[in-house]
């Protein structure tokens, strides 16, 4: 018996190894020197879906445990060197080579970032380093150690999941804020693993942007514009942005001009296996444009060394038109006998009011009593109307007009108090959240109801939290 159940083991232990691997290895420059906190992530094959990432330790070292199903790519990355994509192995030995086109032109005025680990954060100064040549924030984060970025535009922290950014520690609201932030204005960027009892506990990742406060007095501005060319369509930018200083007063604004033009193309098949096997063949077609323009004015005023207060203003509209033209086409088969052909033209034109942001802040400090105060509102409306027009070859026509309007709102305030004790820090506070959310659909046909949707949530939290260091 004892026989049998160690061959039943040996078996076991076969059939599961299959299931898992271990990928590792080291990642060195071209002097053998180990680069730490250098990003190494897992794509699946064919499709190039990320399936982990991690980041090497101070001797350059990396390990993963994957699904053992199928070929993967390891793609290597870290600023100032090229990135490089290759099969991944069991063990990899990787040297990066320096990024020339990166350096030629800053290496005078610019050194690699330098990444560190400071009480809860990784952090990597951007101040004087390549990446303040970045561009925007935007291209800051793509840059940094253990940071991803989906289609949406969304950061992810690798193992984490999607983080919450804040900037001067006011939470970022809108992810297109960051790019009106040039990467030479940012001081350093902290990387938050794991987020303490001060952030909502469905906050599992936290990237903080700290920018350099500005010296001089006088005025200032600058003009940037991007024009972006594919195949289909035209993607352009222009923003200014406008300065004075003066002492402790600083007044500044920003203008933003964008056009978006889009198209998909597509094709879906959809199979039913009911009474009659039903098979719709799809062809999607969608033509689009928006014309997005942000203004921006606020002040930040320095009443003295330790008390800081300031107010922005955020205005998004949409002067050109904004519409999505649709077009569908679907074959559809009963038991593999062509049944009908649909056509379906959905035009729709929308109306987009300005939405309204302001934020109020204060950082300050009491003898040794650390204040954060934020307050942000916002508020936003729109409507649509859309007309479908539904064509078949083999049965009636008809066509279906819609309108939809939609109303948001926000009232947010966060306040942190932070008092050093005992060698440690001692944290308390409290964030207040309001939101609010009307949605109004309505249609000329009976056969589809119309709907009114009233969201309203309401979020009322108080935290307290102590940390110190310690050396083991």
């Amino acid at each position: 018996m004892t026989m049998l159940k160690i061959l039943f083991s040996l078996v076991l232990c076969g059939l599961n190894y299959p299931l898992s691997a271990q990928i590792k290895g080291t990642v060195s420059d071209l002097d053998s020197n180990p680069i730490e906190f250098a990003n190494v992530a897992i794509y699946s094959l064919p499709d190039s879906t990320l399936i982990t990432g991690t980041t090497t330790d101070e001797l350059g070292s990396f390990e993963f445990t994957t699904n053992n199903s199928n070929d993967k790519l390891l793609r290597v990355s870290f600023i100032g060197y090229e990135t490089q994509t290759l099969h991944a192995k069991p063990h990899q030995e990787i040297i990066l080579n320096s990024d020339t086109t990166m350096l030629s032109e800053v290496v005078v005025n610019g050194d690699i970032p330098r990444i560190r680990l400071r009480d809860d954060a990784v952090v990597a100064t951007v101040e004087n380093t390549v990446l303040s040549k970045a561009g925007t924030a935007n291209d800051v984060l793509k840059r940094l150690p253990a940071i991803t970025q989906d289609d949406d535009g969304a950061f992810s922290i690798f193992g984490k999941g999607k983080a919450k950014i804040y900037i001067n520690n006011r939470e970022l609201r809108d992810i297109s804020e960051l790019d009106l932030i040039a990467s030479s204005d940012i001081k350093e960027v902290e990387i938050v693993h794991n987020p303490g009892a001060r952030y909502d506990a469905s906050i599992k990742a936290v990237i903080r942007i700290q920018t350099v406060r500005k010296a001089g007095d006088g005025f200032s501005f600058d003009v940037r514009s991007t024009y972006l060319q594919s195949e289909d369509n035209v993607d352009l930018r222009q923003q200014l942005n406008l300065n004075y200083r003066y002492r402790g007063l600083d007044i500044f604004g920003t203008v933003k001009y964008e056009k978006y033009a889009y198209v998909q193309n597509s094709t879906l098949t959809q199979t039913a296996f009911v009474d009659t096997l039903w098979t719709q063949a799809n062809t999607l077609d969608v033509d689009g444009e928006v014309n997005p323009l942000t203004t921006i004015g606020g002040v930040n005023y320095e009443i003295n060394p330790n008390h800081y207060i300031g107010v922005k203003y955020t205005m998004r509209s949409y002067p050109g038109k904004s519409s999505d033209l649709l077009t569908t086409t679907s074959d559809v088969y009963a038991n593999n006998t062509f049944y009908d052909r649909w056509v379906n033209l959905s035009d729709q034109d929308n109306d987009y009011k300005p939405r309204h942001r302001a934020n109020l802040y204060y950082n300050g400090k009491v003898g040794n009593l650390k204040i954060d105060f934020n307050s942000d509102i916002y508020k936003s409306s729109q409507s649509s109307k859309t007309k479908v027009i539904e064509n078949s070859e083999e049965y009636d026509h008809r066509s279906i007009n819609s309108t939809n309007k939609i109303d948001n709102r926000l009232f947010a305030t966060r306040l942190v108090l932070s008092y050093p004790l005992m060698g440690g820090n001692l944290s308390f506070g409290n964030e207040y959240t309001r939101t609010k959310r009307n949605d109004d659909y309505s249609t000329d046909m009976d056969a589809i109801s119309s709907t009114h949707t009233s969201i309203e949530d309401e979020n009322n939290s108080f935290f307290a939290e102590y940390s110190r260091s310690t050396l083991i």
